[in-house]
């Protein structure tokens, strides 16, 4: 009998048949299928790897454990948290037209994370890692925000405290720290602080001068591209990996593709494209075209990869790109569901640096606590593509319950651009494997 979680792709007079669980394509004419499918008489050789491949399955109990075997690797995937966010201010000195912080800032207030709070979060971190730790994991520190150079000895305090931990053998060596800032507040004082704690720094640029300009500007209305490339290049010349944060905007959706020659001529390490979320990306491109927005920012995201030949240098399609040809399915695009533990400003514990989950005062966890255990994570996880319909649901990480949230107002609510967005390269690596 067929699977149930048979899928089937047409294109021009080919079709891809494959399990939609872990896509691995057998492809056949439109005509080949047709006939195969509807008199089930299906040569021995095309059987047994339609068996092997459990496009075929004796009984729906094998689905059931095909199911069972995806979910248990994707609840696993979930166990590990490597990420602590500690964002170290709430505000911001940028009012980006596209980015939630201000409207944040002015509903919870401006607040900056405190040296006490940040060293209890790690110390709460730390306790998270000796329970689960894989050393083939990346693990990373981020000094996030609002803006979080405008609480500058904080992370300073921070980074000394790391590597104490470090040095004393009480966290792995191989854990990352990285400063994920706009870059108004770069200056030689953070580049010797970088330098002298080994810490990278990714940095938001939305593209060529007009484009960043149009959205990406300070308090006072002002263009931010000199400001933003002045800074990369000191911190390119210091020696510094850095990285890149690209939103897409209306107003760079055209030019996406040249994006790739745009950032490794500044020496950009790598960049990573965002896909704007929430109220804000309703407010500048309306609701009914948001579906398209989507779409054709994911296919020239996946244009500037096919030209690019499939290089690992934006992270987005790198994520895509390693599960699909290492069959590690289920990539993980937001770590909201509980791979991450965020301390906010206020010292408060979050699963998600934009939404206030309110688990409690880092200060005051009690230290049995732990990110993955609780209700609202186990609440966002029901959410997660595996659980509801979707051929692309292997691609698809589950994407940003915040901006859902701030959208719908209904977090079980799936998030249509990482539903798109993982269409559109499933297809593009399905069609792409038949080409070859």
């Amino acid at each position: 009998m067929w699977s149930k979680y048979l899928k089937i792709l047409e294109k021009n007079d080919n079709v891809a048949i494959f399990h939609e669980l872990h896509p691995d394509p057998i492809f056949l004419s439109k005509r080949e299928w047709e006939s195969m499918y509807s008199t089930n008489i299906i040569p021995k050789f095309l059987s047994d790897t339609f068996f092997q491949k459990e496009i075929l399955v004796s009984s729906y109990e094998d689905d059931e454990l095909s199911f069972k075997r995806a979910e248990k690797y994707l609840l696993e995937k979930l166990q590990h948290v490597t990420i602590l966010y500690l964002m170290t201010a709430q505000g911001c000195d940028l009012n980006c037209g596209y980015c939630p912080v201000q409207d944040i800032a002015k509903k919870f207030g401006a607040s900056l994370l405190s040296k006490k709070s940040a060293r209890a979060g790690i110390d709460l971190w730390v306790k998270h890692l000796n329970d689960v730790f894989d050393q083939k994991l990346n693990y990373n520190v981020i000094f996030y925000g609002g803006e979080p150079l405008l609480n500058k000895p904080v992370i300073l305090d921070s980074l000394k405290y790391l590597d104490y931990l470090k040095d004393c053998n009480v966290l792995p060596k191989i854990v990352h720290y990285m400063v994920v800032t706009n870059g108004m507040g770069i200056d030689t004082e953070f580049v010797n602080m970088c330098i002298h704690h080994n810490v990278s720094v990714a940095i938001g640029l939305d593209g060529h001068r007009q484009a960043n300009d149009i959205l990406k500007v300070d308090i006072s209305g002002q263009p931010t591209y000199d400001r933003i490339v002045q800074a990369i290049e000191l911190l390119v010349s210091s020696g510094i990996t850095t990285y890149a944060s690209c939103s897409i905007t209306p107003h760079n959706l055209d030019s996406l593709n040249t994006m790739g020659d745009f950032f490794k001529n500044l020496g950009i390490k790598k960049f990573g494209f965002n896909f704007l979320r929430g109220q804000k990306l309703i407010d500048l491109v309306g609701l009914e075209n948001i579906e398209q927005y989507y779409r054709q920012a994911s296919r020239s995201v996946i244009e500037l990869a096919r030209n690019d030949n499939y290089s690992e240098f934006e992270f987005q399609m790198e994520k895509k790109i390693q599960a699909y040809n290492n069959d590690d399915f289920f990539p993980v695009d937001c770590t909201c569901y509980g791979n991450q533990l965020v301390i906010q400003p206020d010292g408060q514990v979050s699963n998600c640096p934009f939404h206030k989950a309110l688990l409690g005062d880092v200060n005051t966890t009690p230290s049995t606590f732990r990110i993955g255990n609780q209700s609202i994570v186990q609440e966002w996880r029901k959410r997660l593509p595996l659980y509801h319909n979707g051929y692309a649901k292997s691609l698809s990480g589950g994407g940003c319950t915040w901006g859902v949230i701030d959208q719908k107002h209904n977090k079980s609510i799936i998030d249509l651009g990482s539903r798109i967005f993982a269409e559109e390269v499933l297809n593009e690596f399905i069609w792409n494997t038949c080409r070859t």
